[in-house]
């Protein structure tokens, strides 16, 4: 481009004079954006206007739009085929495919394709260039298949597919990770005889390389070998970039040496190094860096600069920072973040505070730059002074970033506790509502979730002077703390709000509404629940619900919620379904628990042995024992085996009314049928021997019971202790006591009681039972 600059120097010279025409102007604003300098050919473009030595036509124009592209400014590319329509000049396929690309690039693939049809539907017949971008674009944003689609089509209207259509489609495949597709394509592109060339082996490489296969990318360069293609920069750079980024540097390192090499490859190669933590292989390549005599770009400065703060090289960072404007480059919003953010963490607080007021000073617009100094600062205690720079992102209309403002609260609470998370939010009411909004929110969670719900009310109301809306989950956070914990008083006004804003449609209003009825009123709840049912939908209440009725002893509120508003609940299991029963046991209401049981078979849930377990104590505890026998004796007849718990808890009922006898019998019914009696089945017998004196039989069970290896506890001693006190006869009582606390089981506290009272009373032996 310099020797393009010098020629057109000789053309407006005195002695040349050679006219400035359409094809030259076109010419060096094509060649300006060629070399990277879009800017430099509108402004290039500007000036020959104005001096009048251009009259554009379509193919200047076209050179300039496609400088619009580059510079990303496609409002102002449109704006100018605009012009050029209204100018009557007629538009060709090179300048519409240079339109379509700039859909392209900015994401609008349906648009492009539009573009396309609009351009055929004008007379326009597409050529080789305008498939290729179609191709090339829909490949490039995902559309893989699409692409294939407009190769055929392509070929079906007579536009023969080149080497870069088809290295368009492998791209697609590759970046969708179709390894398989590309090299079947690759393969039948070879057979159609048309020759590839780097750029295709370039393409498979970069794909096998996202998929981690090195011994393909490897085969891959050898192909290119034996072919007589010889790898360029761009290739190797994919090479070293994909080992670099799997961990394998050394390996990118021998590459590295074999390649002709440019600042790309030294930046992969450092940032390898960085991130494997490798302080030897970040000063080689540093020291290597400084021998080639390459120019440094932005990237490979930033790239060195987190490496220099990795190593703790803090002043040689510093001083590539402050060198950058000699070698004409200007820090950009990475290496801001990367200074900030390495001072920070090493503590080093006020070089990160003037680095920032650095950043501040500049040109440079960086959300990334605010986070790191927030985040610093945050992390040294210094809340206050966050608070201040966040304000400041506020004020500069930049996005706040919900993770940093959540850091922030967090530093709050942690410094001050619920009163300095509701001022950091009052400090931010200027700030922009959507953010406040989002602030705020984040607050009210925060503060619930630690159980500061009235620090969470004082935010919300904050809010409303705002004229901002809570979300649906944070009303039911917050309304959820107030239920549960006892701040009845708030729900009211809290629910009125949640009603009016989302209205009972929503699901979770009515769950959260019915949670506070079943607290409230049961019956009062269970009609609104199935008023609910008839006019929106059925509410369904989380367990926590039947959980707090349970836990607060409301078991017949819990009992008629199931049985009245069952399909208000994920299904009940049988887990669920016992525990209920178990606590309606209880609490004494065995006759509510049959009928739950009665209710589950209902739901298509057997209920298990457990659960008729509880019934069964829970009769026997009312002094229903008639009734706990005949639900005993129906066990088998639904399909139930009776359990060593089940024997246990009538056995000790019918020896408590005395009916040892009968007792007897039931326990030779559970040796019969397998059943292992437990140390609970023979004390049972034992107690109650003792109680009515029967001291021969109680001492034949314990007998039995260490011939069948169920050891006794201090329960089987104190009973005993009792039978012999009751007796009379202490000599036995000290005898047994003796023995057993040998055997390493002594009485319980009522067995010592006995004991004494026996010795006491008996004459002769009152110093015994002192002592």
């Amino acid at each position: 481009m310099d020797r393009a600059i010098e020629v057109l120097e000789l053309m407006k010279g005195d002695r040349v004079r050679y006219p400035f025409d359409n094809f030259v102007c076109s010419s060096v604003i094509a060649g300006f954006c060629k070399t990277a300098k879009p800017d430099v050919a509108l402004e290039f473009f500007k000036n020959c206007v104005e001096l009048g030595v251009l009259r554009p036509n379509v193919v200047t124009y076209t050179a300039l739009l496609n400088a619009f592209n580059l510079l990303g400014r496609f409002d102002e590319a449109c704006d100018l085929i605009s012009g050029i329509e209204k100018q009557g000049l007629a538009l060709d396929v090179v300048l519409y495919s240079c339109w379509i690309l700039g859909y392209f690039r900015n994401g609008c693939l349906m648009e492009a394709l539009k573009k396309h049809r609009e351009m055929v539907d004008r007379g326009i017949n597409p050529d080789i260039v305008s498939y290729t971008i179609l191709v090339g674009g829909f490949s490039r944003e995902g559309s893989v298949e699409k692409a294939v689609g407009l190769l055929k089509k392509m070929s079906k209207d007579g536009v023969m597919p080149n080497v870069i259509t088809y290295t368009a489609i492998m791209l697609g495949f590759c970046k969708e990770g179709k390894l398989e597709k590309a090299f079947t394509l690759f393969k039948e592109v070879q057979d159609m005889g048309i020759e590839v060339d780097e750029y295709v082996y370039a393409t498979l490489i970069d794909g096998a390389c996202r998929k981690g296969n090195f011994d393909c990318v490897f085969h891959l360069l050898g192909e290119m070998e034996k072919k007589g293609i010889k790898p360029g920069v761009v290739t190797y750079n994919i090479v070293i970039n994909g080992l670099c980024k799997v961990g394998r540097t050394p390996e990118a390192d021998n590459v590295f040496k074999e390649a002709g090499v440019d600042i790309i490859a030294y930046s992969t190669l450092l940032h390898g190094y960085t991130e494997e933590g490798n302080v030897e292989g970040i000063f080689k390549m540093k020291g290597k860096l400084e021998e080639s005599g390459l120019c440094m770009d932005v990237v490979a400065c930033n790239i060195l600069i987190k490496a220099l703060f990795m190593v703790g090289a803090f002043e040689d960072a510093h001083a590539l920072y402050q060198a950058m404007p000699e070698i004409d480059l200007n820090a950009d919003s990475i290496t801001y973040c990367t200074m900030i953010d390495g001072y920070c963490k090493a503590g080093r607080l006020e070089e990160a505070l003037e680095v920032f007021d650095e950043y501040r000073m500049s040109l440079v617009s960086s959300v990334a730059c605010y986070n790191c100094m927030i985040s610093g600062l945050c992390k040294e205690g210094m809340v206050d002074m966050a608070i201040e720079v966040i304000i400041e992102l506020g004020d500069k209309g930049l996005v706040l970033d919900m993770g940093i403002s959540m850091m922030l609260i967090r530093a709050a609470f942690a410094q001050t506790g619920a009163v300095g998370v509701m001022n950091f939010v009052y400090k931010l009411k200027n700030f922009r509502s959507d953010a406040y909004n989002s602030l705020c929110d984040d607050a009210i969670c925060f503060l619930c979730k630690r159980g500061f719900v009235e620090a969470a009310s004082e935010v919300y109301i904050v809010m409303r002077s705002k004229g901002l809306i809570l979300m649906k989950s944070s009303y039911n956070l917050v309304l959820e703390n107030l239920i549960y914990g006892g701040k009845t008083s708030l729900v009211g006004p809290f629910l009125n709000f949640f009603l009016k804003e989302y209205g009972l449609v929503e699901p979770i209003v009515g769950k959260i509404l019915a949670q506070y009825l079943c607290l409230k009123n049961m019956d009062i709840a269970v009609r609104f629940l199935k008023k609910m049912k008839g006019l929106v939908s059925t509410v369904i209440l989380p367990p926590s619900v039947l959980e707090n009725l349970v836990k607060e002893g409301r078991l017949l509120d819990a009992y008629k919620l199931v049985s009245e508003a069952s399909e208000s609940f994920p299904a009940l299991d049988v887990v669920g379904y016992s525990i209920l029963v178990h606590a309606l046991c209880k609490e004494g209401y065995p006759n509510q628990a049959l009928d739950l049981c009665t209710f589950a078979k209902t739901k298509g849930i057997t209920p298990n042995i457990v659960t008729y377990n509880s019934v069964i104590s829970g009769l026997c505890h009312q002094g229903c024992l008639i009734e706990a026998l005949r639900l005993f004796n129906s066990l088998e007849r639904i399909g139930l085996v009776p359990s060593t718990v089940t024997y246990a808890t009538l056995i000790d009922n019918l020896c408590k009314q005395g009916l040892l006898l009968e007792a007897k019998n039931l326990f030779d019914t559970m040796i019969n049928k397998g059943c292992k009696p437990n140390i609970r089945v023979y004390n049972s017998f034992i107690g109650n021997y003792c109680k009515f004196g029967q001291m021969d039989e109680a001492l034949k069970l314990l007998s039995d019971l260490e011939i069948k290896g169920v050891k006794p506890d201090e329960f089987t001693v104190s009973a005993l202790i009792y039978g012999y006190c009751k007796k009379g006869d202490m000599e036995d009582a000290l005898t047994f006591y003796s023995e057993f606390k040998m055997k390493g089981a002594s009485p319980d506290f009522l067995g010592y009681i006995h004991m004494v009272r026996g010795l006491c009373a008996k004459e002769g032996w009152k110093k015994q039972g002192i002592s």
